[in-house]
């Protein structure tokens, strides 16, 4: 009886045991199965989904803004991306996609600020030394007089106020007059108001920088004495508004009052213009946007520069990352351009270099038409516009990196254009670049 009951324990345990470890196993099994369905899936999901840093940086941000405007209504998390400060920087960082070349040509009539036109150029299909007027970008919101193409921004003035304007995104950001452009005693006296903008790549800040130069005109003798004065204001542009004019810090004891040029460039956080301290004496002005300090530099001079036009024959541009001066005064009659960079800005030491244009294409200069540089491209073009506008439209573009210049005519300008006073029609143009940069305002 006593064996019967200890073999029927034995064969209790037993079962329990054999239970409990299949029960083990099985377990043991199914974790794994889920484990190995698990690690799969994750390699699937890491085959199959592209890193964030790929799209952003390798796929989006080669892109046409048109098509990255459209992608904004993808998601929230798309539009956030798109619309990053981050990524915007990334975006203009890139490389110029290899696109055709537009421009974009600025007609403003200087008799009534308020008449003005924006169009867009594309390159002829039938001949590779035409550009075509393809759209009217003209809108009650911009126009007036382009001052500066900048990282994709239109800078210009409508009823003395600066206005900066992204034609991708349409933002347009409207700022306060700076001054009264209006002198008090108009005989005696007048004023010119200039507006440059800037980004200082360091602390990513944009300022805006107003420069107002005043010629004084007092009775000396038989003659008018002339004393020049000039003021300087800074608007830095921030996020959720709020900003103002304020009066820049003292100049160094070696900067002196000048009439600033309409036109100015922004290098690695640096605002640079021409400034005139005399009739034929200038100077480049430069404003560092991060510590607000300002600096000047006498421009040289050559011997015979001392010409009534010089004031119009030296233009400020940028070529090799370098603000430089453009000095066409030989240009019409000797076929010389000279380009003057600043090599040493403590020591005030200039480096030159002379441009002697092919005998084959002096006839483009030599036909008694004065040209304006009105616009630049990023790989060292510059464009020349002839004073006058006649019909047809006809523009020289110089390559300083190769020498050589060549003709290109302007198709489709609307014709009341050519009907007006000829010497009152500015005209500039721009090559379009792209940004999808949104100010903080």
């Amino acid at each position: 009886m006593v064996s019967a009951i200890c073999s029927y324990f034995r064969v209790w345990i037993y079962t329990d045991f054999l239970r409990y470890t299949l029960c083990v196993v099985m377990g043991l099994a199914y974790r794994l199965s889920v484990t190995k369905r698990k690690r799969m899936k994750r390699r699937r999901k890491a085959e199959t989904e592209i890193p964030k840093d790929v799209v952003m940086g390798e796929i989006l941000t080669r892109l046409p803004v048109t098509s990255l405007m459209r992608f904004k209504c993808v998601s929230k998390l798309w539009s956030s991306l798109i619309c990053s400060r981050y990524f915007c920087n990334r975006f203009l960082a890139v490389p110029l996609r290899p696109r055709p070349p537009r421009l974009y040509m600025c007609l403003h009539d200087c008799s009534d600020p308020r008449n003005s036109v924006t169009l867009s150029l594309a390159p002829d299909a039938a001949s590779t030394s035409c550009f075509v007027v393809d759209h009217d970008l003209t809108t009650p919101r911009i126009g007036g007089y382009i001052w500066q193409n900048f990282r994709g921004f239109m800078c210009y003035t409508i009823w003395d106020k600066p206005r900066i304007y992204n034609p991708a995104t349409r933002q347009l950001v409207t700022l306060p007059a700076a001054v009264k452009l209006k002198s008090n005693n108009r005989e005696k006296s007048f004023k010119v108001v200039s507006y440059y903008f800037g980004h200082d790549p360091v602390k990513d800040q944009y300022k805006v920088v107003c420069s107002t130069g005043i010629n004084y005109y007092y009775p000396n003798g038989v003659n008018l004495k002339r004393v020049i004065s000039s003021e300087h204001r800074v608007f830095a542009l921030k996020a959720g508004g709020g900003g103002s004019w304020k009066k820049a810090a003292p100049t160094p004891s070696n900067f002196l009052p000048h009439i600033p040029d309409v036109r100015g460039v922004c290098i690695d956080g640096v605002i640079y213009y021409l400034g005139w301290t005399d009739t034929y004496k200038s100077a480049l002005v430069s404003f560092h946007i991060r510590s607000g300090d300002f600096k000047m530099i006498q421009v040289p001079r050559r011997d015979g520069d001392e010409l009534p036009l010089r004031v119009i024959n030296v233009t400020l541009i940028e070529y090799g990352g370098k603000a430089t001066i453009f000095d066409q005064t030989n240009l019409q009659e000797k076929g010389i351009l000279d380009l003057w960079a600043v090599a040493d800005a403590r020591n005030e030491i200039w480096s030159r270099k002379t441009l002697v244009l092919k005998p084959s294409q002096l006839h483009l200069v030599n036909n008694y038409t004065s040209f304006n540089i009105r616009g630049t491209t990023q790989n060292g073009k510059v464009f020349l516009i002839p004073w006058c506008l006649h019909s047809p439209f006809h523009i020289l573009c110089y390559d300083l990196q190769t020498n050589d210049m060549r003709k290109i005519e302007i198709k489709g300008v609307p014709d009341h254009w050519f009907s007006k006073d000829k010497l009152t029609v500015n005209v500039t143009l721009m090559e379009q670049r792209e940004s999808v940069m949104y100010l903080k305002t």
